[in-house]
């Protein structure tokens, strides 16, 4: 006779609200209750679960601490939009506070990126590729515009946000490209975490345009390639950084603008 099993924690036993809670939840994730839906009122829910008021706004404020729904006053309970600004906000919080640096932001997208595009080339479609070349073009006419008039000093906030807008929908297209929910889903976040960066040194500064387009380019090209050993050699050698960007890098806190000198450079 086999030895009976044994477990250690028993099974929790869970309250009508957060049964409710749990009902709820579950259409929410499953994409049943869209983000932005309406869920039916209060009386509407006491009847449909056959629970009092009492239950249903216990059940609200568990959602509502889980950030799935939001409740306005004369509209009720709404689906809240996909978390992924909230996370990315908490992640850059957590990084700064445990002392994380621009280096290793970059050093994650070094590891990471090259397996991205690679598995994009072989997943992609001819519209979705169109839609990345797309997005580059965009980026590339702001990033232009941008060093025309802030050439020689920092642009302000909101035009530094802007940029970073127009580079992460470029980027986050090569993610959706993948195909893959998981990198779908951290493309946003891992995005968030990503800083601006200003080169001072002979190489970069003569033309910066003209680098900022290759570097996207050589990312599209690599997606049309459809060759993922190629795409990956490819965006390895494009993530390459001279030992002095990297020592710049590590000594600038995660979310500032990295300012990036030769040492050796006639410039400086």
């Amino acid at each position: 006779m086999a030895d009976a099993v044994t477990f250690s924690r028993p099974v929790r036993k869970q309250t009508l609200a957060e049964q409710m809670a749990e009902t709820i939840r579950e259409a929410i994730l499953s994409g049943e209750l869209a983000p932005g839906a309406d869920l039916p009122t209060e009386p509407q829910l006491c009847e449909q679960f056959g629970v009092s008021r009492a239950v249903v706004r216990d059940a609200t404020r568990i959602l509502m601490a889980q950030g799935l729904v939001t409740v306005e006053q004369g509209r009720g309970m709404t689906v809240t939009p996909s978390q992924n600004d909230a996370f990315g906000d908490a992640l850059l919080m957590a990084l700064r506070r445990a002392g994380a640096s621009v280096w290793d932001v970059e050093q994650f997208e070094q590891l990471l990126f090259p397996e991205v595009v690679a598995l994009a080339a072989t997943t992609a479609t001819d519209a979705e590729i169109a839609e990345v070349r797309a997005l580059a073009e965009a980026y590339l006419a702001l990033f232009s515009a941008c060093q025309a008039q802030w050439a020689e000093q920092t642009p302000p906030s909101t035009v530094q946000d802007e940029l970073r807008h127009a580079f992460r929908r470029a980027i986050r297209a090569i993610f959706d490209a993948t195909h893959n929910r998981v990198l779908q889903q951290l493309a946003p976040p891992l995005l968030h975490l990503r800083s601006l960066r200003r080169w001072e040194d002979a190489a970069h500064t003569g033309d910066v345009i003209a680098l900022e387009s290759a570097y996207l380019h050589t990312l599209v090209d690599a997606l049309a390639g459809r060759d993922a050993d190629a795409a990956r050699r490819a965006v390895v050698r494009l993530m390459q950084l001279p030992e002095y960007a990297i020592a710049a890098m590590r000594a600038t806190p995660i979310g500032e603008i990295a300012v990036i000198r030769d040492p050796e450079s006639p410039s400086t």
